[in-house]
C-alpha cells in the first residue's frame, strides 16, 4: 500500500479574531480548490511538524511555532480509482493529512502559486466557496471530540468520526 503524508495548519490571529485562509487554485494534477488552509506534502527525511512549518513558510511567508496537532483526515483510494487526474490517486493507497492549529507566527504575509492568502473570520470563510469537505476538516480542527475524518476517494463522502 502506498501512503502519502500531508499537513494542513489553521493559523489564528487572536488580535483580530481571524484565520488565515488560502484561496486554493486548481492544478492539472490536483483539481481540489476553494477556501482552505495552507499545507502540503511531507517530504522524505522530514518530520511532520517540520514539513508543516516549511509548507506554511513557502505558501504564506510566515514562520509558525507552537503547533498543536488536532487530528487527522484520512482518504483511501479504492482498487479502481474513479479519477486519474489526481497525482496521488494511486490504486489501493492512503492519503493522511495531519491537522494543526497555531496562533504563533512571525513574518510578512504573501501569497504563492498555491493560492491567494487572506485573513477572514471563520463565519466569512464558511459562507464562501469552501474546498470540498472543508466543513469536516474544520470539525477535526475545532471540535475536541472529533479526532479524525475518513473517506473513500471518489465516493463524495468524508465523515467526521467522534
Amino acid at each position: 500500500m502506498n501512503v502519502t503524508l500531508c499537513n494542513m495548519c489553521m493559523i489564528e490571529d487572536a488580535t483580530n479574531g481571524r484565520v488565515l485562509v488560502q484561496h486554493r487554485l486548481p492544478k492539472p494534477t490536483n483539481p481540489w480548490c476553494g477556501l482552505t488552509f495552507p499545507g502540503g506534502h511531507v517530504e522524505y527525511g522530514e518530520s511532520i511538524t517540520a514539513s508543516t512549518i516549511r509548507e506554511i513558510r513557502e505558501e504564506t511567508g510566515l514562520t509558525v511555532s507552537n503547533l498543536r496537532m488536532c487530528g487527522v483526515v484520512e482518504w483511501e483510494v479504492p482498487e479502481k480509482p474513479q479519477s486519474t487526474v489526481w497525482q496521488d490517486n494511486i490504486p489501493k493507497s492512503k492519503y493522511i493529512v495531519f491537522m494543526f492549529r497555531t496562533n504563533m507566527f512571525t513574518g510578512e504575509l504573501k501569497s504563492s502559486a498555491e493560492g491567494q492568502m487572506e485573513w477572514m473570520t471563520l463565519d466569512d470563510m464558511r459562507r464562501g466557496s469552501l474546498a470540498p469537505h472543508m466543513e469536516q476538516y474544520l470539525s477535526v480542527l475545532l471540535e475536541d471530540d472529533v479526532p479524525q475524518a475518513y473517506g473513500i476517494s471518489g465516493s463524495g463522502k468524508l465523515e467526521a468520526i467522534h
